[in-house]
């Protein structure tokens, strides 16, 4: 006989692995599955590679880069650490109020300011330089824990001490209360009688399998949409966003940015009023080097320079636009409005440069990328308030469902929407 699970999650990143954990917390029979498998060697450009689907070098059709994780624990190892809260702006029009899970998350997120010292010099000089033009710089909140940090300012290259939350902290959690975990196990189709799921189908390492259970919650970021257009809901991928980011290098007398704790500062002053955030960051080299290559031959002379430059990224909150397609094909413009938004960022983040030292010949403003592929089973279009789908008892929990770009880091967002849902599940599982 099948054995049958109380939910079945599909995917291993920040909202399956919420649902996961605080699903066998309240004592159910829970399952994960995970396309991936669990690179550990974290800390280096191979790390960034192994996680994100294709290498890292997925890109739409009008040539933009956006990133999709395929690894346990997905994004959230490449994650800066940045912590926003679920922005009201975003979710009170969908009528969710994540004010209580939010408070929840933040106890077990680890989320705090960091010490100078794990800031770093290099994002204090520019706070200050900032503040001195007349803006309003500060300390971000970050999942990070300063006693286990080495301030290697590798975070977005994988954590090698476990100071930085990630998804995996809940993933094993709920592997070490009972969850089952199987990795390499990519999921294609549900699995549905009578209008209700019961269970989801597809390959792992190669071998057709099938599992049963009495719901099934899709945590599989881009994927969900392809598993929900083969159970007939055609809507779904269907414009979507993905916080369209640049950042911008300068050569600094005196000072660089390299090995700074990453987006440690910052601003979010113009984000209710412009949609717009402003943090200190920069690629590492490999990355630096294949967004140069994107933009051509003549961009890789700006390579050596590498070493030299500060870096803050402008991110901002994009027009729900697009489609996607078969696989990780996709169509994503950077809109009129979006590229206003991207162009009122450089010119701030070209401000604190200059003020800071930097001439104008060394300023170098990157091609915009996509951060936080997101809103392709949008809340109110594909799911309901509650992430049901039309098809009963199948759920969809991660970015997929935000109701619009965030333009801010999305993890806080979606464990509280995950410690909602979970909610919700266990009223509604005998």
């Amino acid at each position: 006989m099948q054995k049958e699970y109380d939910v079945i999650v599909v995917g291993t990143g920040t909202g399956g692995s919420t649902v996961a954990r605080e699903m066998t917390r309240r004592g159910k029979k829970v399952l994960m599955l995970e396309a991936g498998g669990r690179w550990e060697w974290m800390g280096n450009s191979m790390t960034v590679a192994m996680i994100l689907k294709h290498y890292g070098l997925v890109r739409s059709r009008e040539g933009r880069t956006v990133t999709f994780a395929d690894n346990y624990g997905g994004l959230s190892n490449l994650a800066a650490g940045c912590a926003a809260p679920p922005p009201k702006s975003v979710f009170e029009p969908a009528g969710i109020d994540l004010t209580q899970e939010a408070q929840e998350a933040k106890k077990d997120l680890w989320i705090q300011k960091q010490p100078d010292e794990l800031v770093g010099k290099a994002n204090l000089r520019l706070l200050e330089v900032a503040n001195s033009l007349g803006y309003h710089w500060g300390k971000m909140d970050k999942f990070v824990d300063p006693k286990r940090c080495n301030a290697s300012g590798d975070c977005m290259l994988g954590c090698k001490t476990g100071a930085k939350w990630t998804a995996r902290v809940y993933g094993d959690e709920a592997v070490s209360q009972g969850a089952e975990l199987h990795l390499h196990t990519k999921i294609t189709a549900v699995i549905v009688e009578n209008g209700r799921v019961v269970g989801v189908k597809g390959r792992r390492r190669g071998v057709p399998v099938s599992y049963f259970g009495k719901s099934v919650v899709l945590s599989a970021g881009i994927d969900n949409a392809q598993i929900l257009r083969r159970a007939g809901i055609s809507r779904a991928g269907k414009g979507f966003c993905c916080d369209w980011l640049q950042f911008v290098g300068a050569e600094i007398p005196g000072m660089n940015t390299l090995g700074a704790t990453p987006m440690s500062v910052g601003s979010l002053e113009f984000y209710e009023s412009d949609g717009i955030a402003i943090l200190p960051v920069f690629p590492n080299w490999a990355m630096y080097a294949i967004t140069l290559a994107f933009a051509g031959p003549k961009s890789l002379l700006n390579f050596p320079r590498f070493w030299k430059l500060s870096g803050i990224m402008v991110k901002v909150r994009d027009e729900t636009a697009g489609e996607l397609f078969q696989g990780v094909a996709f169509s994503k413009k950077v809109s009129r409005a979006d590229q206003m938004k991207l162009d009122k960022g450089v010119s701030i983040i070209k401000k604190v440069f200059r003020k800071a030292g930097a001439k104008d010949s060394s300023i170098l403003p990157l091609d915009p990328q996509g951060a936080h592929p997101a809103a392709t089973c949008r809340i109110g279009d594909v799911v309901d308030r509650n992430l049901e789908t039309e098809i009963s008892n199948l759920y969809c929990c991660d970015a997929s469902v935000l109701p619009s770009s965030l333009g801010l880091p999305v993890m806080w967002s979606v464990v509280a929407l995950g410690k909602r849902l979970s909610k919700h599940l266990e009223a509604k599982i005998s």
